[in-house]
């Protein structure tokens, strides 16, 4: 018995413990694989052999891997590019209708003349948007005043464009909704040619 270890000395019991069968033969078991695992090790083995025939020309797999994660890229810009343009016509239609409407611009009781004379005192104090907006206003009041299409507040401009059909007043629809929505500045010509426009969508009611 050792006097400074009296229950044994730890070593051995260590070495003891270790020397047991159990420990030896303990199963080894691999970390499990996260999902971007197991998907990378699917796509490497689709471009192994989807482009095994290429690579047998090339002679290098590395190549190989290389040019196929280049067409993949480039499928998935496709995608994304395809799936932009299909996507943006509703986006802008749900646009169009969050924003501001005719009627939130003309007010209670506005009349198609009283909006226009407010429109062209914005464009000659130089706030062409405020004044685009107001002529957009009133040819919507003049319509539902003239009797040809009733006024509505909910519908956006490509609606109205389709209740209309009226080429004038198409042009005058493209023009406001540059001035509505979009993101450059709207000048004095802008405005100029939605009065125009205007004018021929009244002399046609």
């Amino acid at each position: 018995m050792n006097p400074v270890w009296p229950h044994g000395d730890p070593r051995a019991v260590a070495q003891a413990i270790l020397a047991d069968s159990r420990y030896r033969s303990a199963p080894q078991r691999a970390a499990p694989k996260s999902f971007w695992d197991v998907a990378w090790e699917a796509l490497r083995h689709w471009l192994s052999t989807f482009f095994k025939p290429l690579g047998h020309v090339l002679g290098d797999d590395r190549v190989t891997t290389t040019v196929g994660i280049l067409i993949l890229v480039v499928a998935v810009m496709f995608l994304i590019v395809v799936t932009v343009r299909f996507v943006r016509p509703y986006l802008r239609t749900r646009k169009a209708r969050a924003a501001p409407g005719a009627g939130a611009l003309a007010g209670a009781g506005s009349s198609a003349a009283r909006l226009r004379a407010r429109a062209m005192a914005a464009a000659a104090a130089g706030r062409y948007r405020e004044a685009a907006a107001l002529l957009w206003a009133s040819a919507l009041h003049a319509l539902d005043e003239a009797g040809r299409v009733r006024f509505d507040p909910a519908r956006t401009p490509g609606e109205w464009r389709r209740a209309v059909r009226d080429p004038a007043f198409d042009a005058l629809e493209r023009d406001a909704v540059v001035a509505l929505f979009g993101g450059s500045p709207v000048d004095a010509a802008l405005v100029a040619r939605m009065r125009d426009a205007y004018d021929a969508v009244l002399a046609s009611a």
